[in-house]
Formats: structure tokens, C-alpha cells, sequence
């Protein structure tokens, strides 16, 4: 990895040029999956990640999905913040998420068909361009 990544949370916001990535709810499993990705991988430019775990800020969740290019959301584990905004954000371009809940991702895919099975290929679709190819 060579690309800095600077990690953003409630309250706080960071403007900048850098690409920016929202992870919301996401597991302590699938935070060491980004981090040994991320440590596989030549990182080419800088990297903003918001993150986004229980916190109840409504204003900060909406502006950082609404900055950051890709978002991903565990809908296993949503807080009632995103329960309640979660058909909103589905609907919104960029946003991926991943559900064991077979039933809830049925309603969802009316939604938004971007659902993925391991975060490895949301980080593969968010990052592709961001990544040393050579």
C-alpha cells in the first residue's frame, strides 16, 4: 500500500480531492479483510474512508453517503438511524451492501441490485481505479 488513507467518523468531515469511500456497520471480520486487502495492494493516490458504526448522527450520515463515491452498508447490523434511512440510501448510485437475510434481500433487490456476498468485491468495484494495476 502506498496511498495514504485517512479514516473520518461522526462528527467529523474532511473535504479534500482524495476519493472517498463510506463503511457503514461494518463487521470487526470484514474491517481485517479491508485491512489485509488494502495491505496486498498498491494504493496509487490517497484514500478518504468514513466510517460509520452506531453512531446516531442523521446529518452525518447523509452528508458523507452523499459525498463518498462508493458505500457499503452491513444491513445485519443497522442501528435505527439507518433502519430508517436505509430504502433511501439503497436508492442512491454507488451504494453496495450485504445481507444473510435472504428474505430482506429480496425487498431490497427491488431497490438496488448491488448486493455482494464478501466485501473483498465491493473493495475490488470502489477501489479499482484507485489500485496499481502493473
Amino acid at each position: 500500500m502506498t496511498g495514504k488513507i485517512t479514516l473520518i467518523t461522526p462528527p467529523d468531515i474532511f473535504e479534500n480531492q482524495n476519493h472517498s469511500v463510506m463503511f457503514m456497520h461494518i463487521s470487526e471480520q470484514d474491517q481485517e479483510i479491508v485491512s489485509k486487502w488494502l495491505a496486498s495492494k498498491t494504493i496509487k493516490d490517497p484514500l478518504n474512508f468514513y466510517v460509520c458504526g452506531n453512531e446516531s448522527d442523521v446529518r452525518w450520515v447523509l452528508w458523507s453517503s452523499g459525498y463518498c463515491a462508493y458505500k457499503y452498508i452491513d444491513l445485519d447490523d443497522m442501528n435505527n438511524v439507518t433502519q430508517a434511512l436505509v430504502g433511501y440510501l439503497l436508492s442512491k448510485p454507488g451504494v453496495y451492501y450485504k445481507t444473510s437475510d435472504e428474505n430482506l434481500a429480496a425487498i431490497y433487490n427491488y431497490i438496488n441490485t448491488n448486493r455482494v456476498s464478501h466485501i473483498e468485491s465491493f473493495l475490488e468495484r470502489a477501489l479499482s481505479d484507485q489500485i496499481d494495476q502493473s
